[in-house]
């Protein structure tokens, strides 16, 4: 499975929770009620032009809830135009279930299942960079109580799999904390930085930009070999910010955010009278 491919993200958890309820629609009818209560909470509600936009000319609701039946939840009324109008909900909807979302525990208990038990230890660690930022002591407690709550759901084989990581992962951090503790006396930061000091031409956002930018250049490892956590300690050296800060800009929803006009051209600039330097120096060598 791809990295990206253990993200929870509704739409696929909805085609894999109906696939493994088909005999008991019971069970799937209570997903959809979990379902429906997070994209409420989300303020996901849809209006009727909302759906049709999606679909080809003429295509109506009846028509569409008739070919798509467990895919639309019916939601309160809201206000439109002035208007008290009808609502529904999509449960194939391409929304990621994020930590601080309600619900999040359940449908990462509906991941667990629905992935091949060979694939749960690389579905774990995921989680704890991507939705824990590699806080292990939350991450195990989140782990701990979820495996309690519902653990009727999860089966045993899940469960004792997901224990044999959690106590594998916990020797290997603690590990990791005594000889991350040597490094960081040897490799200390002499400078104080604050987020726009003008220490460096770039601040902090524009760093972690910059870096993602040299990945994909290939002008240094790309996140296969090199993790956002070493990338953030690597650069950290080099330039003074934080190496947990560089960390968490570096996840794919905070470039997202970071990466607007301003921040952009501020790092064409510094490129381009890189570019200059470099350009004089291979002149001055004629």
């Amino acid at each position: 499975m791809k990295i990206d491919s253990y993200k929870l993200i509704l739409n696929h958890i909805t085609a894999g929770e109906h696939m493994l309820n088909m005999k008991t629609p019971e069970k799937y009818e209570e997903y959809k009620q979990m379902a429906f209560m997070f994209l409420n909470h989300k303020g996901k509600h849809l209006f009727e032009e909302n759906i049709l936009s999606q679909y080809r000319e003429g295509m109506t609701l009846v028509k569409l809830f008739d070919q798509e039946q467990n895919r639309f939840v019916q939601g309160a009324n809201h206000k439109k135009d002035g208007k008290n109008q009808k609502t529904w909900y999509d449960l194939s909807a391409m929304e990621e279930i994020e930590r601080e979302d309600h619900f999040f525990d359940y449908f990462f208990a509906c991941k667990l299942r629905q992935i091949n038990l060979l694939e749960i230890d690389k579905c774990l660690a995921f989680h704890l960079e991507h939705s824990f930022k590699d806080d292990w002591q939350d991450y195990s407690r989140f782990l701990n109580i979820t495996l309690r709550k519902h653990q009727k759901m999860l089966g045993t084989d899940i469960v004792e799999t997901v224990m044999e990581w959690i106590k594998l992962s916990e020797t290997d951090n603690i590990s990791k904390e005594l000889s991350g503790n040597e490094k960081s006396a040897k490799t200390k930061n002499k400078v104080k930085r604050s987020r726009d000091d003008s220490v460096t031409k770039l601040n902090q956002e524009q760093t972690a930009l910059l870096i993602h930018f040299l990945q994909i250049g290939k002008i240094i490892l790309k996140d296969e070999d090199l993790n956002k956590k070493e990338a953030g300690q690597a650069f950290s050296i080099l330039t003074g910010y934080s190496a947990d800060s560089l960390r968490q800009n570096l996840s794919e929803k905070e470039l997202n955010l970071i990466s607007n006009k301003k921040n952009l051209a501020v790092i064409s600039n510094a490129i381009i009278n890189l570019g200059l330097l470099i350009d004089k120096e291979i002149k001055d060598k004629k």
